[in-house]
C-alpha cells in the first residue's frame, strides 16, 4: 500500500470528534496515536503521490500481441480493446486464435471490429460483411465469452485440437475466439491483409460493480461507483470493504454518487452525468497511480470520517461550515496575492478519452485566459484526464485547474487547536482582518505541529482561494469546441482497370494495349480464353512500366475474351475488369 494512503487510512481508523474547533475525547486518543508514531497528514503530498503526469493511453489496450506472461487488464465503463493471444494454431488452412480481453465478468460487448472495419455477426458468430462473407459462406467466425466465474470452452477448438479440452474454459477472463477460414491466394490478402496478425477489437461495457446509493450490482460508470469498486476489489487496492460502510463513510459515498450522477447541460443540447470514468488498468500498475487518474478525472479526494471510515468527496461548490478566524490563526507564511511565476498558468491544455476518435486520448480545446496571454505571453500547464469520456467533462476539470493555477490568495496558516476543525474539509472560510481576508479557501495540505515531548501544539494548513465561480458552468460559453471526428471510411480497394484495346496481328496473335499502372505498387495481370471455354490462361504480373502485352499464337477464326487486373507487390489481386472480345482471322 502506498505510504501516503496508509497514513490516511491509519488516521481514518481512530474516532475523532471535532466540533467548532473543540477536540473531543475520541480525537485526543486519535491524536495521541499520531504523536507516538510521529505521523502527519499531508493532503497535497497525498495528491501528488496519487496523480502522476504520465498516464497510460486509452489506446494502449487496443493492440493484439503475443506475450507469454502479459499483465492482466480490467476495464471500467466503455472501452475499445483487444488483448494478448491465449491460443493460436492453424489446421487445414484455417487459423484459430483466442484473445484475452480482460478480467471478467464484463457486462457485454456492443461492437466488433476487424482491423479498422466494424462488422456485425450472424447467429453463431459468422461475420456478415464482405470480404469476410462470400455468397452465403462465412470466412470469419467470431465468438466471445464475458468472463463469468465458470465459463464454457469454445466448441470449435475442442472439436479440432485434442490438446484444447472442455477444461480450457477461461474462468473469470473475458475472451474472443476468431476463426479465419482458408481462402484462395487471389483473395486471401483482400480478407486478411495482416495475415494471422489480423487485429480483432471490441467495444465493451466493462466491470459489473455495486452502486453505493442503491446497492444494486450492475454495469455502472459513475465516478463514485468506479472508485469504491477499485479500492475494495480483489483485483484493485484490496482494502477492507468495512471501511467504506461505516455510517458516515456510507453517507459520503452516497453523496458522491449523487454528485457524480447530476445532469450537466451540453452546448449541443441534452445533458450528461457530471462525472463518469471509462478506462482500463493493468494489475501490475501501482494502485496509487490508478487511483490518482480516477480522482483527477472527477475532481475527487479521499476523506477520513470520524467513525473510522473512508469516503469520497466529489468536487462541487458548497458554502463551508468551518470558519478559521483570528482566534485560531497564530501565524502565517508564504501569504501572497496569487502564485509565483513558476507555478501560475494562463493556458490549460488537457487530453481526454474521446469515443468519437476511436477511443483514443485526444486534445481538448485549450482553456485560455486571453487577456493574461496578451499581457504576459502564454504560460501553459498540461494535464491528463484520460478517464474522462467527454469533452464537456474535460473542460469542466480544466476550468478548475485554471482557477487553482491562478488563485487570488495563497498561504500557509499556523493555527492553534481550533484549526483541527479543518481536518478532512475541502473548503473552509478564512477570516483574517489584518489583510482584509474573508474568503473561501480550498485546503491543499493539513499538518499536525508536534512540539517537545510529543505534545500536539496546533496545525498548519496550506490553502488557496477558491471562489464559487470556479464551479459554475455555462455550456454555451465554456464548453468550447470538441475536436472533430477524423474517422473516415478507408478505401483500400484496388482499382479495376478498363478493358484493353485489342489489335489482331498475323500469327494470329493479339496485341493488348492499356493505360500505365496507376501506382508503382501495382502491376498488371492479363488473362484470356476462348469465349466458349471456361478456363483462363493468366499471365503476369507484367513489368511496372508495361503498357502492352502480346499473346502467344492463338487459334484461327476463333473468338477470344481478354481481361486485366491489378496486383499489389504483396500478391493481393484486385477485381478483374470488363472483357474485350475479338475474333482471330
Amino acid at each position: 500500500m502506498p505510504q501516503s494512503l496508509a497514513l490516511l487510512l491509519f488516521y481514518a481508523g481512530a474516532p475523532a470528534i471535532i466540533t467548532n474547533g473543540l477536540v473531543g475525547i475520541g480525537a485526543l486518543g486519535f491524536l495521541g496515536a499520531a504523536v507516538q508514531l510521529g505521523l502527519s497528514v499531508g493532503l497535497s503530498a497525498l495528491a501528488s503521490s496519487l496523480y502522476r503526469p504520465k498516464q497510460p493511453k486509452p489506446e494502449d489496450v487496443q493492440q493484439s500481441y503475443r506475450q507469454a506472461t502479459a499483465p492482466r487488464v480490467r476495464h471500467y465503463g466503455r472501452v475499445k480493446t483487444s488483448g494478448p493471444w491465449v491460443f493460436a494454431e492453424a489446421e487445414s488452412g484455417n487459423f484459430h486464435k483466442v484473445l484475452a480481453l480482460g478480467q471478467g465478468p464484463i457486462d457485454g460487448i456492443e461492437e466488433y471490429w476487424i482491423d479498422d472495419h466494424q462488422v456485425t455477426l450472424a447467429p453463431g458468430g459468422g461475420v456478415q460483411q464482405e470480404p469476410w462473407y462470400d455468397g452465403g459462406d462465412y470466412k470469419v467466425i467470431i465468438q466471445t465469452r464475458r468472463g463469468l466465474p465458470i465459463e464454457t470452452a469454445y466448441g470449435s477448438l475442442t472439436a479440432t485440437f485434442p490438446e484444447w479440452t472442455a477444461a480450457h474454459r477461461g474462468d473469470g477472463v473475458a475472451s474472443l475466439y476468431a476463426k479465419q477460414f482458408a481462402s484462395e491466394d487471389s483473395v486471401y490478402l483482400s480478407r486478411f491483409p495482416n495475415g494471422i496478425n489480423t487485429n480483432y477489437r471490441v467495444i465493451l461495457r466493462g466491470a459489473i460493480i455495486q452502486n453505493p446509493l442503491t446497492g444494486v450490482v450492475a454495469w455502472d460508470d459513475r465516478a463514485a461507483s468506479v472508485i469504491r469498486d477499485y479500492m475494495s476489489h480483489a483485483d484493485g487496492m484490496r482494502l477492507p470493504h468495512s471501511i467504506f460502510t461505516t455510517p458516515l463513510a456510507q453517507a459520503g459515498w452516497e453523496q458522491a454518487y449523487i454528485r457524480s450522477n447530476e445532469p450537466i447541460g451540453l452546448k449541443g443540447g441534452g445533458t450528461e452525468p457530471r462525472y463518469r470514468l471509462w478506462g482500463s488498468y493493468q494489475l501490475d500498475e501501482r494502485p496509487a497511480d490508478v487511483l490518482g487518474r480516477m480522482l483527477a478525472a472527477c475532481d475527487g479526494r479521499l476523506v477520513p470520517t470520524p467513525d473510522g471510515g473512508l469516503t469520497l468527496d466529489i468536487g462541487k461548490w458548497q458554502e463551508p461550515t468551518v470558519i478559521i478566524g483570528p482566534d485560531a490563526i497564530t501565524g502565517f507564511s508564504d501569504l501572497g496575492r496569487g502564485r509565483n511565476i513558476m507555478e501560475t498558468a494562463n493556458t490549460i491544455r488537457a487530453t481526454f478519452l474521446d469515443p468519437t476518435q476511436d477511443f483514443q486520448a485526444t486534445d481538448a480545446d485549450p482553456w485560455v485566459d486571453a487577456d493574461d496571454v496578451l499581457d504576459r505571453g502564454e504560460i501553459s500547464k498540461d494535464v491528463q484526464f484520460n478517464m474522462a469520456p467527454s469533452h464537456s467533462q474535460a473542460r469542466r476539470l480544466m476550468k478548475l485547474e485554471a482557477y487553482r493555477a491562478n488563485p487570488s490568495w495563497v498561504a500557509n496558516f499556523q493555527c492553534n487547536l481550533r484549526g483541527l476543525a479543518a481536518f478532512g474539509e475541502r473548503f473552509v472560510r478564512i477570516q483574517y482582518p489584518a489583510f482584509g481576508i474573508n474568503s473561501v479557501f480550498e485546503v491543499q495540505d493539513f499538518r499536525f505541529v508536534i512540539g517537545d515531548g510529543n505534545i500536539l501544539q496546533g496545525v498548519t494548513i496550506q490553502v488557496q482561494s477558491m471562489p464559487q465561480a470556479a464551479y459554475s458552468w455555462d455550456p454555451a460559453q465554456e464548453e468550447g469546441d470538441a475536436p472533430e471526428s477524423d474517422e473516415s471510411e478507408v478505401d483500400d480497394s484496388i482499382p479495376v482497370p478498363a478493358a484493353p484495346d485489342v489489335n489482331l496481328l498475323p500469327g494470329p496473335v493479339a496485341e493488348l494495349t492499356f493505360s500505365p499502372s496507376p501506382s508503382i505498387l501495382l502491376r498488371y495481370l492479363v488473362r484470356y480464353k476462348k469465349t466458349a471455354d471456361t478456363e483462363w490462361t493468366t499471365v503476369g504480373p507484367l513489368s511496372q512500366d508495361a503498357e502492352t502485352y502480346t499473346t502467344p499464337t492463338l487459334a484461327a477464326t476463333t473468338q477470344y475474351e481478354f481481361q486485366m487486373a491489378l496486383r499489389t507487390e504483396k500478391g493481393r489481386v484486385g477485381t478483374w475488369g470488363p472483357s474485350a472480345t475479338a475474333t482471330t482471322p
